[in-house]
């Protein structure tokens, strides 16, 4: 084989060895089920705050600041996991104290972040869990032990990890997870497709009789596409269910004028009466 053939041979092999070590460190974390202590840490404030929630999952959000990756997860989670402020699951923040803490406090602060921020003495933590990217959600569950890990996409991530989440909290199941993380292909494009999802894991939660949380998703459905009439009609069946029969009302009409083909039926089997 000519020299320059095999230059060319070896140099692609070292780039095939690289991008598989990329691919390696992007899915690498701790196994589920790994124990994590609940160890007393540092706030961004100064002041010193337990790790993990006393009941129910706590979900650590580690980050950067200065990554424009980092910045867009945070200004998402707080919005993201509103529905599950029972406190069923608690949201931390985790960063390295070897980052400038007034860039983190500048970051909170633009963004929006509610949550508590902690700091993680020589990446202890990040190490434990055998991390390898930034932002990342781990999520922990109230046995104190690794449930669920989600590295941050910039397509898809809230609805990802809330589907997670409600396959954790047992509100639907893995086959129920992957209907709504996998709904059927819509052709107007992938505002659409997200907005679908949104309203599966709606439906998914109303069957359950889950009606906060089916609320919440069906709205976060109809926020992606207010057009579309079919989550219209199960944001009605919901506030209907909820006996919230004027907004019900109001829901049903909207989605008959998008598509008078919808039956409204449904509302007088939830003991509202019919929009005429």
């Amino acid at each position: 084989m000519p020299l320059p053939a095999i230059r060319r041979l070896i140099f692609l092999l070292v780039v095939f060895q690289a991008l598989a070590g990329m691919g390696l460190a992007a899915s690498a974390h701790a196994d589920i089920g790994t124990p994590v202590a609940n160890l007393e840490m540092t706030t961004l404030q100064g002041g010193k705050l337990p790790l993990l929630a006393e009941s129910g999952n706590t979900a650590l959000f580690f980050f950067r600041p200065q990554q424009a990756r980092s910045r867009a997860a945070m200004q998402s989670l707080v919005p993201c996991l509103s529905e599950f402020a029972d406190k069923s699951v608690h949201l931390v923040g985790v960063v390295s104290d070897a980052v400038a803490l007034p860039e983190v406090s500048a970051l909170v602060q633009e963004t929006g972040f509610t949550a508590a921020v902690l700091v993680d003495p020589g990446d202890a933590l990040y190490g434990s869990l055998e991390l390898a990217m930034h932002p990342v959600v781990a999520v922990i569950g109230p046995d104190h032990k690794l449930a669920a890990f989600e590295p941050y996409r910039t397509i898809d991530f809230c609805a990802v990890l809330r589907s997670r989440l409600h396959l954790l909290l047992g509100d639907i199941s893995e086959s129920q997870m992957q209907q709504t993380l996998n709904p059927e292909r819509a052709s107007e494009g992938g505002q659409t497709q997200l907005a679908r999802r949104y309203q599966s894991m709606a439906a998914m939660l109303f069957k359950s009789k889950s009606y906060d949380k089916a609320l919440a998703s069906v709205r976060q459905c109809l926020a992606q596409d207010p057009k579309l009439a079919s989550a219209h009609m199960l944001l009605g069946k919901i506030l209907a269910a909820q006996g919230h029969c004027d907004e019900a009302k109001t829901a049903f009409a909207q989605a008959l004028a998008l598509d008078a083909s919808l039956s409204s039926a449904s509302q007088s089997a939830s003991g509202c009466p019919v929009a005429g």
